[in-house]
């Protein structure tokens, strides 16, 4: 999810409702596919199969953003989430919503 939402330009906390949900599940659908048909492309979603090159933002707490050089954010779990996921997100490319 935190690569999906990068790739499109939406920050984590734009309500789901505000965004091309049908867009967003092909752009899904294209990324889960090239990483089970690609051979080695795992969960590569930068296209650079290098290690430490595959993510855009996933794992990249204070590294600079692919795009922009911003520094790449982070927060753990909000609160009352099961799944305790954590997100990771560029502050200049996934700006904050109005």
């Amino acid at each position: 999810m935190n690569e999906l939402l990068f790739v499109r330009g939406h920050n984590p906390r734009l309500p789901a409702g505000a965004a091309d949900l049908d867009r967003l599940v092909a752009v899904a659908a294209r990324m889960l596919r090239q990483s089970i048909t690609v051979r080695g492309n795992g969960q590569v979603t930068t296209g650079d199969r290098r290690w430490g090159h595959q993510h855009w933002v996933y794992g990249r707490t204070g590294e600079p953003c692919r795009r922009c050089g911003a520094p790449i954010r982070h927060t753990g779990a909000e609160p009352g989430d099961p799944w305790r996921r954590a997100t990771w997100w560029c502050p200049q490319c996934q700006p904050e919503p109005s």
